[in-house]
């Protein structure tokens, strides 16, 4: 075994010391930054995000930040004396797993969520995290966990199960390769996504070039605001079972997509009937500026921050139930194709496109007839207990 006395850390969030948030984010950074494909979030929001006070919907989820470590076995040297081989140990304790365990008050039954997991390739690491949540979990009442999820399951939810040789856009999972054997040793395979890819520096299709200009661009904080329905109907989500967005919720995600997102919005009658949200895809300027953790990484995204970016994603988009099937949603298509060769990207990234249980998604396939290519595939999972 390369790993010995291993070391439990928990606490609760809205207890949590700046000492404690520091310690759990220093041990889930540490272990995710051995891969080269992860794009680091941004350093500061996550701190603040993290925080209870700073962050209303962390605040109310009744979080537990948990991270486990051990000491390393580094190798062996022989006694000068009698030639017995003698441990090697490292004497820093090294961070294996890390995770933040979520009690949403507004989901219904005995379901919890398992949030921003990291995993070293230690096996005995997951382990002792998946006991301590069982234990933890069902004397609280609890018989379930999904994950792994972000904060909000909205957003940067499942992990990466094959395409490693391609590293993923932003607020999309990326992990090592070794994380789903991993994970599928203690947890069962509930949900699976792709995530599709779009030109959009070629001509538009026929179909598209036809679509009346109905869409307008709107202010995207209105998604927390009288737009919430349509953010609600675009995250809808029935195998995974997560509550809708609320208010809070929303906020918080559009706080992580940041302030350069754009967003194109349909009204019919004076009623706001359908919606895109689009924002730059910023993954390669955060991971070589290692998310602007250190001092010179912060002078690299304000210097890079000025270029624009050459690919974009497409974060969310619905068409009210009501108004389906009458071409809306190619209308918001040809918007955010446009709208995405206007600011020069060359592709357009969308999902993960979560996949119903039975029959066909509706949304993957209106992305496959027009061109999109399914490349990534994404998992969630589940334990009952």
């Amino acid at each position: 075994m390369p790993y010995f006395n291993y070391t439990l850390h928990a606490v609760d969030a809205s207890q949590a010391s700046y000492w404690e948030r520091r310690a759990f984010i220093q041990a889930w950074w540490a272990i995710a930054k051995e891969d080269s494909r992860w794009t680091p979030p941004l350093y500061s929001s996550l701190r603040r995000e993290l925080n209870p006070q700073a962050n209303a919907l962390l605040a109310r989820l009744g979080a537990s930040l948990i991270y486990i470590d051990a000491l390393h076995r580094t190798g062996v040297r022989r006694s000068r004396t009698d030639q017995q081989e003698i441990p090697l140990t490292s004497v820093l304790e090294r961070p294996l797993a890390a995770a933040v365990a979520m009690i949403d008050p507004r989901r219904k039954g005995k379901t919890a969520h398992l949030g921003l997991l990291h995993l070293a390739t230690d096996r005995e690491a997951f382990d002792r995290l998946t006991y301590y949540l069982v234990e933890t979990l069902s004397g609280e009442g609890y018989r379930r966990f999904i994950g792994p999820v972000g904060l909000s399951p909205h957003l940067g939810s499942g992990i990466l199960v094959d395409s490693w040789d391609a590293r993923p856009p932003r607020h999309t999972p990326a992990n090592p390769p070794y994380l789903p054997e991993a994970i599928e040793r203690r947890l069962n395979v509930l949900q699976t996504g792709r995530l599709y890819h779009v030109a959009v520096t070629g001509q538009m299709e026929e179909e598209e070039a036809g679509v009346p200009p109905a869409v307008r661009p709107f202010d995207v904080g209105r998604l927390a605001g009288d737009l919430l329905p349509l953010l609600v109907a675009a995250t809808e989500n029935p195998v995974a079972g997560f509550p809708p967005p609320d208010a809070t919720e929303a906020a918080f995600l559009l706080r992580q997509i940041g302030p350069s997102a754009t967003g194109g919005l349909v009204e019919r009658d004076g009623a706001p009937v359908g919606f895109v949200l689009l924002a730059p895809d910023d993954a390669g300027r955060l991971r070589a500026a290692r998310g602007g953790r250190p001092l010179w990484g912060r002078a690299w995204l304000a210097l890079s921050g000025r270029r624009p970016s050459r690919a974009g994603r497409l974060m969310f988009g619905a068409v009210a139930p009501q108004a389906r099937g009458q071409g809306i949603g190619r209308q918001l298509w040809a918007w955010a194709v446009a709208e995405g060769r206007a600011r020069g990207w060359a592709t357009l990234t969308v999902g993960p496109v979560w996949l119903p249980q039975q029959g066909e998604s509706a949304a993957a396939a209106f992305l496959a007839r027009r061109g999109a290519v399914a490349r990534q595939t994404y998992r969630l999972y589940e334990t009952t207990f």
